[in-house]
């Protein structure tokens, strides 16, 4: 950056003190002008040497030799000062010369970058005007859309009054009728569920929106907890049931986007008994794995969460459909277990991670990373979800998980002999996973070439039992082996994200054992609701965050 004039001046800075010039008379030379004259006059003149009585000595050769002499020494004095004298109001002269220079220099320049700023300021008027042309047709389409909400949120209570009212009446109608009685409660749910939905999406702000309904759902409860929480005193006390079981939740989900009869029966069984599980429920099939332990009732409306948990499984299946290389593990992992005064969901998909750069925009309005030519999102699941986190006064965050290089001690339990140790490594190249055997190769051995997919061993006896270890003193002993039995092992430890698999097999008179070690790269959201007791009793739920 140029420099100011002022910073220009300022810069070169006042002259030093010692080199401050002031104009003084020639005294010395002067003086010893007048006594060489006032000798010289009183020399010509001997009747007033006898007139003063001047000492005779005083008007001697030598005297006159001396004032002379001082005379002379004071003309060269005073032209040596007078030279010194010159050289430094020479020296300010150029001085102030060079500073008048820079300051001509720099208005130049100023004038130049004013020019250049005049150009900008005309540019940046230009742009804001177009912004805000943008900004009240985005404004006017705001207030068009605000309007079309109100609308249809008028005319969608009538209706969904009229559709509540319509449904209750057939299902007391066709009471006797199981089947009936399955239809109109799954209309009378998804009825219910697509109200919320637009509830909620046309709020003006979620998170205020769910955190009012909590509050009035908080105060149900309360009331419920005095009345000794009996079915005649919340019938009587209160409209609404407060809470919800968050097992529910996910089992709703999930039976919005699949269709199995294990789920069906499982939410048949909580709606009727309107119990929580108290067992942990494990489900598994070619596109999930599932694990939900017991964990304490949430306060408001199921639905919100459903509709927070539909969102993340939804953009799971998306790019669970992305891996380049897939595997027959491959799962989307769903898990719910209780923590310290709050629900824990987990959602885990194998797939593309989320950029750095873009983890901090992630649940922004309008955001996606789904780009494609074919599809590109709209940016408001994950802004749905976290607005509906904030509500719970929660926290939801979304973690890369990251492949881990181990080292694996397998041995190997054969039916006659002794057992086999192998030491084997795992180690991502290639955008997979792959092994190699240790112990069969040197340092310098250990080339990519001898990597590979998977490890496999032959043998001709039996294989009855498989022992596994790590580096973390991990022991895990596999069940007996049957022998003709096909077999697989998958680590139990880790059931959601397991990281190998071990399968035995028997072709003709030969046994075989496969070991891969699983990818396991992808992206996890982590979701953490209060419970209704840690409201209730007013505790300081702390999320652990990273």
């Amino acid at each position: 950056m140029e420099n100011s004039p002022t910073q220009s001046i300022t810069d070169q800075g006042p002259p030093p003190e010692n080199d401050t010039v002031e104009l003084s008379f020639p005294w010395f030379s002067a003086f010893f002008s007048l006594v060489l004259i006032a000798f010289l006059v009183i020399l010509s003149n001997p009747e007033l040497i006898n007139f003063y009585h001047f000492p005779e000595f005083l008007f001697s050769t030598q005297t006159l030799i001396a004032l002379i002499i001082l005379c002379g020494i004071s003309y060269l004095l005073d032209i040596r000062h007078f030279m010194r004298k010159r050289k430094r109001y020479q020296h300010r002269i150029d001085n102030l010369r060079q500073q008048l220079e820079t300051v001509w220099e720099s208005k130049k320049k100023q004038q130049q970058r004013a020019n250049i700023n005049s150009d900008h300021a005309d540019k940046l008027k230009y742009f804001i005007s177009e912004k805000l042309l943008e900004t009240i047709e985005y404004d006017e389409k705001y207030l068009h859309f605000k309007g079309i909400a109100a609308e249809v949120r008028h005319n969608g209570v009538i209706s969904y009054d009229k559709i509540i009212t319509a449904l209750n009446i057939a299902l007391e109608q066709h009471e006797q009728d199981p089947q009936a009685t399955a239809r109109y409660q799954s209309a009378l749910d998804a009825v219910r569920y697509l109200w919320d939905l637009l509830d909620l999406s046309t709020a003006e702000n979620m998170g205020l929106h769910i955190g009012n309904l909590l509050i009035e759902n908080e105060e149900h409860y309360y009331q419920l907890n005095l009345d000794g929480d009996s079915k005649f005193a919340m019938t009587q006390s209160i409209p609404l049931m407060p809470t919800f079981s968050p097992q529910l939740a996910v089992l709703m989900t999930l039976d919005i986007l699949l269709d199995e009869t294990e789920i069906k029966h499982r939410i048949s069984r909580l709606k009727a008994e309107k119990l929580l599980l108290d067992e942990t429920f494990i489900f598994t099939n070619e596109q999930f794995r599932i694990e939900i332990f017991p964990t304490p009732e949430l306060l408001g409306n199921p639905n919100h969460v459903i509709l927070l948990l539909e969102n993340i499984i939804k953009n799971a299946q998306f790019f669970q459909q992305k891996v380049k290389y897939k595997q027959k593990t491959d799962r989307i992992a769903i898990r719910l277990f209780p923590g310290d005064g709050y629900a824990h969901f987990t959602i885990y998909n194998r797939g593309p991670q989320i950029k750095i750069e873009e983890l901090a925009d992630i649940f922004k309005l309008g955001f996606s990373t789904r780009r494609s030519n074919q599809h590109h999102g709209k940016g408001l699941g994950l802004y749905f979800a976290s607005e509906i986190v904030k509500g719970y006064n929660g926290q939801i965050r979304v973690n890369n998980i990251q492949n881990i290089e181990k080292i694996y001690y397998l041995k190997i339990y054969l039916k006659k002999g002794e057992p086999l140790n192998i030491e084997l490594a795992s180690s991502y190249k290639d955008n997979r996973m792959k092994v190699i055997e240790k112990t069969t190769l040197t340092a310098t051995e250990k080339s990519d070439e001898n990597w590979h997919n998977e490890y496999t061993f032959d043998s001709v006896m039996p294989i009855t039992a498989i022992e596994l270890s790590t580096h973390e003193n991990e022991i895990l002993v596999s069940e007996p082996i049957e022998k003709n039995t096909p077999f697989q092992w998958l680590e139990p430890s880790k059931w959601l994200q397991p990281t190998w698999l071990i399968e035995v097999k028997s072709i003709k008179r030969k046994h075989q054992l496969l070991f891969k070690a699983l990818d396991i790269s992808g992206v996890s959201f982590e979701i953490k609701l209060p419970t209704a007791l840690s409201r209730l009793n007013e505790q300081n739920v702390i999320f652990d965050d990273e």
